[in-house]
C-alpha cells in the first residue's frame, strides 16, 4: 500500500501546525507549506521526532509563478489530502478598511486557495480517494463587527466548496468553520480574557488548536463520512448566541 500524502498549506501556523501534525500521526507524509522556511524546519523535526516523514514547501501562495515551481519540486505525483489553512486578518470597520487590505486577504483568504486548488488539481486526481478541506471560519456564516473583509472572504470560500462539490464529484470537499480557537492570535487580542467573551461559547472554553488538526485528521480517515460540500462548523455553540 503507497503511502498517503498530504499538502497542508499555511502549515506551520497556529492551527495549521496541529493539522500538519495530526495528519502525521496517522501516518501520511506530510508536504509542509510555508513562507518562513525555519519555521517549516523546526516543525518537521519536531514530526521526524516523533516517526513522521515530511517535506518542507517554501511558497508564497498568492504568487502563481511560486506555486508553479511548488508543483514541480514535489517529488510525489499524487496528493491525497489537500487542506487550504493559510489566511490573515485585517479587521476594521467597513468605512475605514483600505483598499490594500481589501486586496491582501481577498488573495490570501481567496484566490490563492482557489490556485492552489487548480494547480495541484491534477495530483489529487492521481489519488484513489483525494479529498480538499478549506478551513473557514463562523466569520463566513456570521462576522463581527469589525470582520468585514475577512468574513466575505472566508463565506465566499465556503460557497465555492459548495459548488465545486455539486460539480466534481469524484474528489471530496469539505468547508471546516471553527468558532474562537485559542491560538496565539486571539491569546494576543484585548477580548481573550474578557469573561463575557467565554461564557457566550456555551461549551465555556475557547476550542484548543489541537482539537481542529485532530479533526481534520479524522475527516480525512473518513471522507466521506458528511456531504461533499459540507461546512462543518467547531464552535462550541458559539452562533447559538449571535443574532442573525
Amino acid at each position: 500500500m503507497s503511502t498517503k500524502i498530504a499538502l497542508i498549506i499555511g502549515g506551520s501556523g497556529g492551527i495549521g501546525s496541529t493539522v500538519t501534525k495530526s495528519l502525521a500521526e496517522d501516518g501520511y507524509y506530510v508536504y509542509i507549506n510555508c513562507r518562513n522556511k525555519e519555521k517549516g524546519d523546526k516543525l518537521l523535526e519536531e514530526i521526524v521526532s516523533l516517526g513522521g516523514n515530511g517535506s518542507v514547501l517554501v511558497f508564497d501562495i498568492t504568487s502563481q509563478e511560486e506555486i508553479k515551481n511548488a508543483v514541480s519540486n514535489m517529488a510525489s505525483d499524487k496528493i491525497d489530502v489537500l487542506v487550504n489553512n493559510a489566511g490573515v486578518l485585517r479587521d476594521d470597520i467597513i468605512f475605514n478598511i483600505k483598499m490594500d487590505d481589501w486586496k491582501l486577504v481577498f488573495n490570501t483568504n481567496f484566490a490563492a486557495s482557489l490556485k492552489v486548488y487548480k494547480a495541484f488539481e491534477k495530483k489529487l486526481r492521481n489519488s484513489e480517494d483525494p479529498i480538499v478541506i478549506n478551513m473557514c471560519s463562523i466569520s463566513g456564516i456570521r462576522p463581527r463587527k469589525g470582520q468585514l473583509s475577512y468574513g466575505v472572504t472566508k463565506s465566499m470560500l465556503i460557497s465555492w466548496t459548495k459548488t465545486i462539490s455539486d460539480i466534481n464529484k469524484d474528489i471530496v470537499y469539505y468547508a471546516v468553520s471553527p468558532g474562537p480557537v485559542e491560538t496565539d492570535l486571539i491569546k494576543s487580542t484585548k477580548w481573550y480574557k474578557d469573561p463575557k467573551a467565554v461564557k457566550r461559547i456555551p461549551l465555556g472554553r475557547y476550542a484548543k488548536p489541537a482539537e481542529i488538526g485532530q479533526f481534520v485528521a479524522f475527516l480525512s480517515k473518513n471522507l466521506r463520512l458528511f456531504k461533499s460540500g459540507s461546512n462543518l462548523v467547531l464552535d462550541g455553540g458559539f452562533l447559538q448566541t449571535t443574532k442573525e
